[in-house]
């Protein structure tokens, strides 16, 4: 078993998902192409299953190989996903079509939302939904 943690030197209180996947490997190496994620820490177990502390900017998530017995199930293991991703990104635009280069797919494209949003859907390979945007007023300040 292979471990590289990086211990954090103070400990916070957060929340970040872990997000049960077919191919953890394959998984990890998708969101670092398609998000820009850096990799904070892997476990592998030497026989193909990991489980990766991701982060995007600063936005933590989990990776790991599902686990059946442990009631882990991979959105392709269930049929589809039970929760969608928010990822609030200074560029949504290029983000997205980052993402869609490698390999996710388009539910539906970035535009102005009347609720206040500049946000698109995909899916990524493993079956999870991520929906990628920032307010219109940041776009705003930031145009």
């Amino acid at each position: 078993m292979t471990l590289s943690p990086q211990i954090a030197a103070k400990p916070r209180t957060t929340i970040a998902p872990m997000l049960s996947v077919r191919r953890g490997a394959a998984a990890v190496e998708f969101y670092q192409r398609a998000f820009g994620a850096v990799v904070v820490m892997l476990i592998d177990d030497g026989q193909g299953s990991v489980v990766a502390h991701l982060s995007v900017d600063g936005a933590d998530f989990w990776i790991a190989d599902e686990s059946p017995p442990h009631s882990n199930f991979s959105p392709e293991s269930l049929g589809g996903g039970t929760v969608r991703m928010v990822l609030t990104v200074a560029d949504p635009d290029a983000l997205y079509d980052r993402a869609i280069n490698a390999g996710a797919t388009i539910v539906w494209p970035v535009s102005d939302q009347p609720y206040g949003w500049r946000v698109g859907r995909l899916f990524d390979p493993f079956g999870h939904h991520w929906e990628i945007g920032k307010p219109l007023a940041e776009c705003a300040t930031n145009a």
